[in-house]
């Protein structure tokens, strides 16, 4: 009894969060003004990991045999925007959201194709490498074959892109977008039989 309550719960829970992947015709179809996208709950549909490599050296003097030791740090920073990170549109043009996952002030932009109603808005870096490159990473790095597919500069920092997959886009929270149906309706038909009077 147990196992088919938990079945349950989950259903509800996973079941009424439908995201739908965010496009032009979702937009127009639901008829939202460039404002209304900014009042939207986004979500980013796949990981991206940006990250930015130091090496840090340091030389001293060995006071026993008075020798030079020279020590190397390999500094690693990192910032994850995991997979369904949810995030808000600070500005917003037809083909161009600015995305904030934290505070305002530090977007990543997310593009759409102008004239393709059904293309996503996908995840866009400053900069665009012309070929993907797959780094090797030791397992317990989390993030072996990774792609690196440009830069972005995020808080005032250059980093380079890695992504696990496909480019990531953005989706939205189908039930997100019912605050913005004002006058919607579902007729129920009519039938020839209705209007002969049967």
């Amino acid at each position: 009894m147990r196992i088919v309550t938990v079945i349950i719960t989950a259903l509800l829970i996973f079941g009424c969060s439908s995201r739908v992947p965010l496009t032009k015709g979702l937009i127009k179809d639901y008829g939202l003004s460039i404002n209304d996208i900014t009042k939207l709950q986004l979500y980013v549909s796949d990981d991206i990991l940006l990250e930015k490599h130091q090496k840090k050296i340091d030389k001293n003097i060995d006071s026993t045999d008075y020798s030079l030791k020279k020590v190397e740090d390999y500094y690693v920073n990192q910032i994850v925007f995991a997979k369904e990170t949810p995030c808000i549109a600070g500005s917003a043009a037809p083909d161009k959201l600015s995305v904030a996952f934290e505070h305002p002030g530090d977007y990543l932009i997310f593009v759409s194709n102008l004239h393709n109603e059904r293309a996503f808005y996908y995840y866009k870096p400053d900069r665009r490498l012309l070929h993907d490159t797959v780094f090797s990473r030791p397992s317990d790095a989390g993030y072996g074959n990774w792609k690196t597919i440009g830069d972005e500069t995020y808080s005032d920092t250059l980093y380079s892109v890695l992504i696990k997959n496909e480019m990531p886009f953005l989706m939205v929270d189908k039930s997100s977008l019912k605050n913005f149906i004002l006058d919607a309706r579902k007729v129920k038909g009519v039938r020839q039989s209705e209007l002969n009077g049967k």
